[in-house]
Order: C-alpha cells, then structure tokens, then sequence
C-alpha cells in the first residue's frame, strides 16, 4: 500500500489530500486482496497453499468458485474506490482526472450493486462457518460505523472537531468493513499460521 501512495503522491501535477490518500489506500488494499486470492485460487498448489494460509491446497480446490468470485469483486472494487480517490483529488486541485469525479462515484456505485448481486449468489453456496462468519464480520462493520458515527458527527457538532470530509466517509466505511474482515477471521482462529 504504501509503495502504491508513493507511485500516486504528486502524480498528475497535483498533490493529494489526506482524504484522498486515504481512500486510495483503501482501495488499493482492497485490490491487492483480489490479486493474491485470485493468485491462489488459479494455483492452488502452487501458490494458494501458502499465500491464502490454508492447511492443504484442497481447501482451495472445493471453494474456488467462491474464493474466484470474491477475488473478481475485490479487485474490481477497489479499482473502482482508487478511482474516485483520484478523480476527487484531481478535481480539488483543478487538474485532469481520469474521469469526472462523477463518473467516478457512479461507477463506483455500479460495482456496488454488482458486488452486491455476487454475494447475493454466492450467499447460496456458503456452508454453516462462512455465513456465520459473514453475519459477524456485517455486525463488526456496522457497530464500528455507528460508533465512528457518532463519537466524530457529535464531536464536530459540538465544535471538538472537524467534521468529516466526504470522502472519509467513503473510507470509513471500506475501511470498517476491511478491520471487521480481519478481526472476524482472527476472531475464529483463521489468522493463525497453518
């Protein structure tokens, strides 16, 4: 991540906001999970084994459709929140972007109800573990939203703080939703080296 925002910093004749970074951040986090996992998935003997910490290549083999699917999305996905990081930031400083930070959001809203209509599809493939897993790590992301919700919007009304950039809130919501991804799993023990 971190040589990705060096590749972007001042890039375009224009230098990012701290919003930007950290959307673009984000979304490059969310794109290089699609890598590795899509990595793993095409070879799971190969690679997938050690790269996706998963006790034998089998477990890969049985859940490929899912683990495909889900790296398709997350790669899309973050290309797409990438995407609106740098047109906004370009927009902010008067350069040219990609797109039109419009487009941008809209495209970023169509991978969502694309992303969205996968996991409806691959809800039915899921054994008992991942639909649990998936039902703690939406509780973990929505209690953090609420919790950030309320602790910044109540301190920025109260003048304690700034209130938040628009984009943050974009970033606090990927961003939540990456946290909960990696306490749920840690949670269960899915972290552990195998």
């Amino acid at each position: 991540m971190f040589a990705g925002l060096q590749l972007v910093e001042g890039q375009g004749g224009f230098d990012w906001t701290g919003s930007s970074v950290i959307l673009f951040g984000i979304g490059l986090v969310y794109a290089l999970m699609g890598v590795f996992v899509g990595i793993g998935t095409v070879a799971p003997r190969l690679f997938g084994q050690r790269l996706l910490n998963v006790a034998d290549a089998e477990e890969i083999v049985e859940e490929r459709a899912n683990m495909a699917g889900s790296a398709v999305g997350c790669l899309i996905l973050g290309a797409a929140v990438m995407l609106l990081a740098h047109a906004a930031a370009a927009d902010a400083a008067g350069s040219t972007a990609l797109v039109a930070p419009a487009l941008a959001f809209w495209i970023l809203l169509a991978v969502l109800v694309g992303f969205t209509a996968l996991s409806v599809l691959m809800w039915r493939g899921f054994d008992e573990l991942w639909r649990q897993l998936t039902v703690e790590i939406s509780a973990i992301t929505g209690n953090l939203l609420l919790l950030v919700a309320i602790i910044w919007g109540g301190a920025a009304a109260v003048g304690l703080a700034a209130g938040p950039h628009p984009l943050d809130l974009v970033s606090i919501a990927f961003g939540s939703l990456l946290f909960a991804c990696f306490a749920g799993a840690g949670w269960r023990g899915m972290m552990a080296p195998r």
